[in-house]
């Protein structure tokens, strides 16, 4: 499975300006520092919809992961491993973890954001296993 094509806006500019550069942006609350995902409009913690963007470390921990697999018709055994990961910062993605062995994956594993690019559309965030 690849990574699914995704198209830009005038709000998703920025962050997608930035995972083109290879940096992952989160979103922080100008009013009580709470960190978010970034896509939220307002933050979870107050209300505040002063929220502006910032780099994430690009460290996070496997929470929890299933895996999709190709369509009958294809080849078995191409799988892709779905990941919902909690930041370093503390909000939670959903991406992909490209080449991962699912019978591997395991609940506090460290991951690293990384990026690819489906075809000709946008540069996506998806993780990797951490280094030891």
């Amino acid at each position: 499975m690849s990574v699914a094509p995704v198209r830009r806006d005038a709000e998703t500019a920025e962050f997608f300006d930035a995972a083109a550069r290879g940096v992952f942006l989160i979103r922080r609350c100008g009013q009580c520092q709470t960190a978010t995902e970034p896509q939220a409009r307002t933050c979870p913690t107050c209300g505040s919809a002063d929220l502006r963007y910032e780099e994430a470390s690009g460290g996070a921990s496997v929470i929890s992961w299933s895996v999709a697999r190709g369509r009958p018709d294809d080849d078995l055994a191409a799988r892709t491993v779905l990941v919902i990961a909690e930041l370093d910062e503390g909000p939670w993605w959903w991406s992909q973890l490209p080449g991962a062995d699912p019978e591997t994956v395991q609940v506090g594993q460290r991951l690293r954001i990384a990026f690819a690019r489906s075809g000709d559309h946008e540069v996506v965030p998806v993780f990797r296993l951490a280094d030891h």
